[in-house]
C-alpha cells in the first residue's frame, strides 16, 4: 500500500503488504487481495496517522528506535511451511497469515527468531529443509525450518559493517552470503534524518564480502573480500567438486534501492551471473550466462540447492521491448521468452512443477498489471514453450497492487 492517510509512504520499503490470492481448480479461478493488517497497522488506523516505518514523525521513530517498537508489515515475500503461510518483510518477525482468509495472525518468533527474519527463505530440496537468516545489528542469524520437526537456531556469525543484507543462498553442505558495501549511517536511522534511501552509504572502494558458513559446522565460517558488486537475488548455488557454483543477478550498484517499486531497473542492468566460489583459496570467479537484463530469479523447487538445468528470469523492456519472461537453458544458452504488451507492468515468474519428473515441465505462473485498463491478471503460460500465446489471462475486476514476490501452494 503505496499510499495512506492521503498521502504516499516516505518509501516502498515501508509500505504495509497486501497479499493477493487466486487459486485454481474445477475448472474456475477465484481471487483476493487482503492488507496484512497486523496489530501496529491496526494501531495506526485508529490513530489515523503513520505510526512506524520513515512515514511517522520524527519524534515517533527516534520513540520507536529507543524503544525496539517496530511493525512487521510483510510487505515482500511470503513462505508455505509446514501447511502455514506467512508474509515476510525485509527485517521483522515473519507475521502468519490465515491461508483459508488470509486475514493476519499476529507476529510469531516461531520459537527461534531473536530480532529478524528475511524476506528470502529458500528451501534446499535434497534436505527438505527451508533456511533463511536475520539481522540484529552486525550479526546475523542462522535458522534452519525442517519439513518436518521444530525450527533450529543454528548460529550466527558477524557482517564486517551493518548493512542491508536482502538475500543469501544455499546448498546441501554450504550457505553463502555476498554483503555489499550499502553501509547504514547510524546517526541518520537513530534520528530518522531523511527517508530510508537516505540511511545507507554506497562505499565502493570496501569491496563486497563473501560468507561462507558450512552446515556441518556453522562456526566455522569462512569471510574474504572480492570487487564491489551489489545482489537482490540469487538464483541457485550447487557443490560442484571441490567449489560451490553461485548463480545471481549482478547489480554494479545499489542504485535501484531508490526506486524498488519501478517496473524495471532504473539505476544500471542486472545481469545473469554464475560464480565459482572456493572458499579455501578464497576464490570467487565469475561470468555472465546471459547479457540482457533480467531480474526475479526461479528454478524448478526440486532443484534448489542443487545443478538447475533451466532458470526463469523477469525481463524488462530494455531487453525484450516489453515486461515478460524468459527461460534460460544453462546447458546450450539457448533463450525462450514471452513479453506481455509494453505498457503492461510485470513481476517475478512464478514456476509451478508439472505432474512428471521431467525439470522445467510445467507452467509459468506471472501477475501483470494493465494500468490503462485498471486491471490486473494473472498469465498462465507453458514453462516448456514459453514463446507461445498465454494458456489463459485470469482477469482480476480491479488494479491489484504491484508485489514483488509470489508462491505456488498446491492444495492437498
Amino acid at each position: 500500500m503505496l499510499q495512506r492517510f492521503g498521502r504516499p509512504v516516505a518509501h516502498p520499503f515501508d509500505a504495509d503488504g497486501a497479499v493477493t490470492a487466486i487459486r485454481l481448480g474445477d475448472g474456475a479461478a477465484a481471487g483476493a487481495t487482503v492488507v496484512v493488517a497486523s496489530k501496529e497497522y491496526d494501531e495506526e488506523e485508529r490513530a489515523g496517522r503513520f505510526l512506524y516505518g520513515t512515514s511517522a514523525s520524527r519524534l515517533r521513530q527516534v520513540y520507536n528506535n529507543l524503544t525496539g517498537h517496530k511493525k512487521s508489515t510483510g510487505n515482500t515475500n511470503l513462505l508455505w511451511w509446514q501447511d502455514r503461510l506467512f508474509a515476510l518483510m525485509e527485517n521483522a518477525r515473519p507475521q502468519e497469515l490465515d491461508p483459508a482468509t488470509l486475514g493476519s495472525l499476529g507476529t510469531t518468533d516461531l520459537g527461534v527468531v531473536r530480532d529478524g527474519f528475511s524476506a528470502h527463505p529458500h528451501r534446499v530440496a535434497a534436505l527438505s529443509t527451508t533456511f533463511n537468516f536475520g539481522i540484529r545489528g552486525k550479526h546475523i542469524d542462522l535458522f534452519a525450518l525442517p519439513d518436518h520437526g521444530a525450527p533450529r537456531l543454528l548460529g550466527s556469525f558477524e557482517a564486517p559493517w551493518i548493512s542491508m543484507v536482502h538475500d543469501f543462498i544455499a546448498t546441501d553442505k554450504h550457505l553463502v552470503f555476498v554483503i555489499g558495501p550499502a553501509k547504514l549511517i547510524t546517526w541518520r536511522a537513530m534520528f530518522a534524518v531523511g527517508d530510508l534511501s537516505q540511511y545507507f552509504r554506497w562505499d565502493p572502494d570496501a569491496g563486497a564480502m563473501v560468507v561462507v558458513v558450512p552446515l556441518a559446522c556453522p562456526e566455522r565460517v569462512t569471510r574474504f573480500l572480492v570487487d564491489t558488486f551489489w545482489v537482490w537475488h540469487f538464483v541457485n548455488a550447487f557443490e560442484d567438486g571441490d567449489s560451490i557454483a553461485v548463480e545471481l543477478c549482478r547489480h554494479d550498484t545499489f542504485g535501484a534501492f531508490a526506486a524498488p517499486s519501478s517496473a524495471g531497473p532504473e539505476h544500471g542492468q542486472p545481469q545473469y551471473y554464475r560464480f565459482r566460489l572456493d572458499p579455501r583459496r578464497e576464490l570467487f570467479e565469475g561470468t555472465p550466462l546471459w547479457s540482457d537484463p533480467a531480474e526475479f530469479p526461479s528454478v524448478d523447487p526440486r532443484r534448489a540447492g542443487a545443478r538447475q538445468r533451466f532458470t526463469f528470469l523477469q525481463t524488462f523492456p530494455a531487453a525484450q521491448k516489453a515486461p515478460g519472461v524468459a527461460r534460460f537453458d544453462c546447458e546450450s544458452g539457448e533463450v525462450q521468452a514471452w513479453a506481455a504488451p509494453s505498457t503492461h507492468l510485470g513481476v517475478e515468474p512464478v514456476f509451478v512443477p508439472g505432474g512428471g519428473d521431467e525439470e522445467g515441465a510445467g507452467w509459468i505462473l506471472q501477475l501483470f498489471q494493465d494500468p490503462a485498463a485498471g486491471r490486473s491478471y494473472l498469465a498462465v503460460l507453458d514453462a516448456e514453450h514459453l514463446a507461445a500465446p498465454p494458456l489463459a489471462r485470469i482477469w482480476m475486476p480491479e488494479a491489484v497492487p504491484m508485489t514483488f514476490h509470489g508462491v505456488f501452494v498446491k492444495a492437498p
